[in-house]
């Protein structure tokens, strides 16, 4: 079975970095410095759980490249770009894989495995969550820090022949992965977490653990999170009150994990708030459900790109 990663950042690097170690072909699909140092050093993974390792090319079993027809033929390919590059690569997608393939989303927001299905058909888009705490630390070094699991499932909310089969090589890799009975609750159920820390972060410029030590931005992550539970009710899903409740203790790992979306402020890189707080609103929109903490959050962190933006 050939993998490709389509995004070999701190997601897509750590699990394909699992998948590469395992034995299974990967092509790891990247760009800038971060792909030179790669193909020169080969992709040095760091975690807290499994150790340390380096995946290198051999131009057979492991590619590292920037040009996606190295990667046709296809069996899986794992999208992890950020959620502002859907569109953009979504195209490539569909020429790399095989007929019988599929693409697995491993993405953050709601609206990505919608936009992958204009594209390659709904019978060939898998959503996926990933509850990891992984990162870039540098050019070619991807650190795994917090957490690990991988859930997965039909966009129908079936439970498939294929997904188990997915699910098993996951694990078979080292990889934590369950097979998800209703993709878009777990989906929602992520949008929970990513709508309060991850654009508020940019904000406070603060960990998981400052935001919450403090009464008062306590209170705004929860309020970030009901407004999320209002929307999510109004699409039919009933998110249970023991998600928010378990995400505002925190487990001590994500206690001084910074958000990637304020990572990627730090670095200067673009944000991923249209694709989280920004598909919330619209989301909001549409059934007519107000989210004043939500816009508040997400109007601030626009103004305070500009400013980054503007020097």
């Amino acid at each position: 079975m050939k993998f490709v990663v389509f995004g070999a950042g701190g997601v897509g690097g750590f699990y394909g970095g699992m998948i590469a170690k395992a034995g299974y072909p990967t092509v790891f699909i990247a760009r800038g410095e971060h792909l030179k140092a790669m193909k020169e050093r080969g992709l040095r993974i760091e975690s807290f759980k499994y150790g340390s390792w380096t995946v290198r090319e051999d131009g057979e079993k492991v590619v590292f490249t920037d040009n996606p027809e190295v990667a046709k033929g296809a069996d899986v390919v794992l999208v992890c770009v950020k959620s502002y590059d859907t569109e953009k690569v979504a195209p490539f997608v569909t020429e790399i894989l095989k007929d019988s393939g599929v693409a697995i989303s491993v993405q953050n927001g709601i609206e990505n495995e919608e936009i992958l299905e204009k594209y390659l058909g709904k019978e060939r888009v898998l959503g996926a969550t990933a509850f990891v705490g992984a990162y870039v630390k540098e050019p070619g070094v991807v650190v795994h820090e917090a957490a690990g699991l991988l859930e997965i499932g039909e966009m129908d909310g079936n439970v498939s022949e294929r997904v188990e089969k997915l699910v098993s090589i996951f694990k078979s890799c080292g990889i934590e992965a369950r097979v998800s009975k209703d993709i878009r609750y777990t989906l929602w159920k992520k949008l929970v977490w990513n709508v309060a820390f991850n654009p508020y972060s940019v904000v406070t410029k603060a960990t998981v653990g400052e935001m919450l030590a403090l009464p008062e931005t306590y209170n705004v992550l929860k309020n970030l999170m009901l407004e999320c539970y209002k929307v999510a009710e109004a699409y039919g899903i009933e998110l249970k009150p023991t998600i928010m409740e378990r995400y505002l203790k925190s487990s001590p790992d994500l206690m001084n994990y910074k958000t990637s979306m304020l990572l990627d402020f730090e670095k200067g890189k673009p944000l991923e708030i249209e694709g989280i707080t920004g598909a919330l609103i619209r989301k909001a929109e549409k059934v007519g459900v107000e989210v004043p903490y939500n816009r508040c959050v997400y109007a601030t962190v626009k103004l305070l790109d500009r400013k980054r933006k503007n020097g």
